[in-house]
């Protein structure tokens, strides 16, 4: 395996500037979406229960974001990798330690908590108080998983990249050689 390109989702200020943009611009279709679904269903219960779900929900998706990036690296990684979590830059994190995953597997793992941890809030909202508290819990998860998107479109945009490993700041993208999977 020689190594293609890495990313610094940390570091490199053009990426870090293109995650901030696409959390931005989620926001901003986010709250717009809200607006129209307030003012077309209401609340859905008292403002200030619909805010303390809203902020309590919000709070523990945070976790759960990270729990569901670790089941799927030690799921993917078939138990050759060791998972670590933690905190930087206002960021939690998941890092998992060991064999490369395949490109479709590392995008798996980037991908399976904003699809898995927002259809989750999205039932949680609609069975609590509606659509509004659905859409805000929805589109605030997403906005918050705009590093994991924006490291799933540049694996996608690497030509040659086979397999991913994780780093301390980000991922290596890697070719295979013809010596073997790698994984």
């Amino acid at each position: 395996m020689r190594s293609v390109a890495h990313l610094d989702i940390l570091g490199d200020t053009p990426l870090t500037r293109r995650v901030v943009t696409l959390s931005a611009a989620i926001l901003v279709v986010g709250l717009l979406g809200e607006i129209y679904l307030v003012v077309t269903h209401g609340w859905g219960m008292a403002v200030g229960a619909w805010m303390a779900v809203y902020v309590a929900a919000t709070v523990a998706a945070l976790p759960v974001h990270e729990l569901v990036h670790a089941a799927a690296f030690l799921l993917l990684g078939r138990g050759r990798v060791r998972i670590r979590f933690g905190y930087e830059t206002g960021m939690l994190y998941t890092r998992a330690e060991g064999d490369p995953l395949t490109r479709g597997g590392f995008v798996a793992v980037l991908l399976a908590p904003s699809v898995l941890v927002t259809a989750a809030l999205v039932l949680v909202g609609n069975a609590v108080a509606g659509p509004a508290l659905a859409w805000a819990l929805a589109w605030t998860h997403l906005s918050g998983c705009a590093g994991d998107l924006a490291m799933v479109a540049c694996i996608a945009r690497m030509p040659g990249c086979t397999h991913v490993r994780d780093t301390d700041t980000g991922v290596e993208l890697l070719a295979n050689d013809g010596d073997g999977d790698g994984a």
